[in-house]
């Protein structure tokens, strides 16, 4: 085990930050390089560790035809860079806030704006006003619960670290400045890493008896918790909390803590010294915040043994890269879940670097997925680590190969994503040439720095920044670069058709993609589409041609996956049946009753109809008069014949008419009837009307009537 990585190296003198260059640092007068004694051994025990292989050189897996990919690259820019009389590695670090990207490197720090704009570039020993100290190692972060920048380094002329608070949002204000311990030491605190949470801010250390001696003795790891209230309000004398010395542990790393959370992470793996691997996982939770009690607990996981990774070949020159060991390279937490990732050997013919991440759920304790990210042809390296607003994890890493200058891409994968699945690695910046920035001649290999930066951005969930390392070439050195991703959901979809060529226009994938609801067609090849996380998505379940000559229909199968949310990417094909129109006109006088797609369904009197059928079906078919004055008369168009019950086979667009026309033997019958029953009921009535007449009477006179001419006959009346 090495220590400082970042302390030994080559330094040539300082040289003030002009022109947009950094600052370079006091010459070491050994120029040695240290190897470390290892931590204490523990029994190593494997876990189920799967490997995901990435495509070589290819930002997509063979056979995909990508018309997106993520992650979504923001134009980026070159940033700081080595110069003649610079140091090496630069340790590449970013933050960003509301307006700025600050970049640390050893040992400058430079601010601009979101669009790349330069503002200010300051040496490191002019932001910590340390004069000709020996700085390296530099750390920052941006805390969004408190609007402030925190930036730390080593100062291994004084044997202490330092720690700035910025005085505002604006990181080109003013800071106030910390050390830790607050006296000046004689020992070597190397590589300090720093780590901001809800109440403090923490800073570890690896502790040695001297750091520019080629004989020193590893003291251990050590932590300082800082209140971080005292921090930001400028106190002069913070409330701090040291730790103890961890003597068996090694680089325990803080945890860059996104989110309000009492207790503020860390992690380490746990080195064996007797067989140079970590089968050991050590999670520490620290509570409290001085001038309070401050408890760390620590809870260790088993995981696959790791072991130090190779160094890395480059294209054009026999000097390999150097790719550090096992040490955490980067750490983010956020509600609840804890990323980490580090750098180790993969094995194959010949063995890579790889990296390796580990998912844990912080409130069991608990690894929630481990895997590698590695490739047979190329080496990956220093991992760096951010989370968006969504909980979607964004990965930059160094790359390199035989047939590669050293780059950097950019991978990542979904909250719902199935477990050990990145996306296919896309390249951020490819290298422009070697990096001989600094080598030693006897081991034919050169520095490449100890690990690269990530951070979220504070106004923008969606976006994650990332810095990391290039070649530029044996002339220039290494280069810096600065970009911002966006993790989406890939979706990649095709379908087929269970018969016959497919349509012109395929079905339509309607999702969200930038904040803007969009609808495309998919095709027969695979085509990759972006969805924005946590929108949803579906697709068509039918659709029909432009000119209706079809209709393709979705299997019942595949009904489950017609639609999701964008929380994870899928990767899915479809087959759609074929149905072919058949239309049906039916005449006045008469309906159609036809039987397909095992309903029933009629077609009434001077209607027509089309209906969808499966290729080949058969659609059987009754004329019905409407009353017994019509009768059908027969089937037209694609089918022939007089019968009322027929059937037509749909291999193809059909199209039949059914026709009725008025009975007329029947009309006339019953009209003959008709007139028949008529004069008959006339006559009927008539002959009825006259036996039911009344005889005549006589006259009747009019007057008074005429008195007898004679008397009454018969005997006289009586006296």
């Amino acid at each position: 085990m090495r220590p400082g990585r970042a302390v030994v190296l080559c330094l040539i003198a300082v040289v003030l930050v002009q022109a947009g260059f950094f600052a370079g640092a006091p010459p070491d007068s050994s120029g040695n390089r240290f190897v470390l004694n290892r931590g204490a051994r523990i029994p190593s025990v494997t876990s189920g560790t799967r490997t995901v292989a990435v495509p070589d050189g290819k930002p997509n897996a063979p056979g995909l035809i990508v018309q997106d990919l993520s992650p979504v690259l923001r134009a980026g820019w070159e940033a700081l860079s080595f110069q003649p009389s610079g140091l090496t590695p630069p340790d590449v670090q970013v933050a960003v806030g509301p307006a700025h990207v600050v970049e640390a490197v050893n040992v400058a720090l430079g601010v601009y704006s979101k669009e790349g704009v330069q503002l200010v570039t300051s040496a490191l020993s002019t932001v910590f006003a340390t004069g000709s100290d020996f700085l390296s190692d530099p750390r920052i972060q941006y805390d969004g619960l408190s609007g402030r920048w925190f930036v730390a380094a080593g100062d291994f002329t004084t044997g202490q670290v330092l720690v700035a608070a910025s005085m505002s949002s604006d990181p080109t204000i003013g800071w106030s400045i910390y050390r830790v311990p607050s006296s000046a030491t004689s020992e070597c605190l190397d590589q300090p890493i720093l780590g901001v949470g809800t109440l403090n801010v923490i800073v570890s250390v690896n502790a040695y008896s001297d750091c520019f001696s080629s004989t020193y003795t590893f003291y251990g790891a050590q932590f300082w918790v800082m209140n971080k209230t005292d921090l930001v309000n400028g106190v002069l004398s913070p409330s701090v909390w040291p730790s103890p010395r961890y003597a068996a542990d090694f680089s325990i790393h803080p945890v860059r803590m996104e989110g309000r959370s009492l207790i503020q992470n860390m992690v380490a793996t746990l080195w064996d010294a007797s067989t140079d691997t970590s089968s050991a996982l050590q999670l520490f939770e620290v509570s409290g915040s001085p001038p309070g009690a401050v408890v760390v607990s620590e809870t260790d996981r088993a995981i696959a043994s790791a072991a130090l990774p190779p160094p890395s070949t480059q294209l054009g020159t026999v000097y390999t890269l150097d790719t550090a060991d096992f040490r955490i390279s980067d750490a983010v937490w956020s509600r609840g879940l804890l990323w980490l990732g580090f750098n180790e050997v993969c094995p194959g013919l010949p063995s890579t670097a790889c990296i390796r991440l580990i998912e844990v759920e912080t409130t069991a304790r608990t690894i929630r997925q481990d895997f590698r990210v590695s490739s047979t042809l190329r080496h990956y390296f220093y991992p760096a680590l951010a989370l968006d607003g969504a909980g979607n994890l964004a990965v930059l890493a160094g790359y390199a190969s035989g047939s590669e200058y050293p780059g950097l891409v950019a991978t990542g994968r979904l909250t719902g994503d199935p477990i050990g699945v990145l996306q296919p690695p896309v390249v951020v910046k490819a290298g422009l040439g070697v990096d001989q920035s600094w080598c030693d001649t006897n081991t034919s290999q050169c520095r490449y720095g100890d690990y690269f930066g990530s951070s979220n951005d504070p106004s923008d969930p969606t976006l994650v920044w990332f810095a990391g390392e290039f070649g530029r070439g044996s002339a220039l050195g290494w280069g810096t670069y600065i970009s911002a991703v966006r993790m989406k959901a890939m979706l990649t979809l095709n379908y087929s058709v269970d018969s016959g060529p497919l349509p012109a226009i395929g079905p339509m994938l309607h999702f969200v993609r930038n904040g803007t609801p969009d609808s495309v067609a998919i095709g027969a090849e695979p085509v990759t589409f972006l969805a924005d996380p946590g929108t949803a998505w579906r697709i068509d379940s039918s659709f029909t041609t432009p000119s209706r000559e079809a209709r393709y229909v979705s299997r019942a199968s595949d009904a489950p996956n017609l639609a999701g949310v964008a929380n994870r990417s899928a990767s899915t094909s479809f087959v759609y049946q074929v149905q072919y129109p058949l239309a049906i006109d039916v005449g006045t006088g008469g309906s159609v009753a036809y039987a397909t797609n095992s309903t029933t369904h009629t077609v009434a009197a001077g209607t027509k109809d089309v209906v969808y059928v499966f290729a080949g079906r058969t659609v059987n078919l009754t004329a019905i008069p409407t009353s017994v004055f019509w009768a059908f008369t027969g089937w037209t168009g694609d089918l022939a014949g007089g019968a009322a019950s027929n059937a037509i086979a749909v291999d193809q667009p059909r199209s039949i008419v059914a026709r009725f026309a008025l009975n007329w033997a029947l009309i006339t019958a019953i009209s003959t009837v008709i007139v028949i029953a008529a004069v008959t009921a006339t006559v009927f009535l008539v002959r009825r009307k006259r036996r039911a007449r009344p005889p005549p009477f006589p006259p009747i006179q009019q007057g008074p009537p005429i008195p007898p001419s004679s008397p009454p006959e018969g005997p006289p009346p009586l006296t």
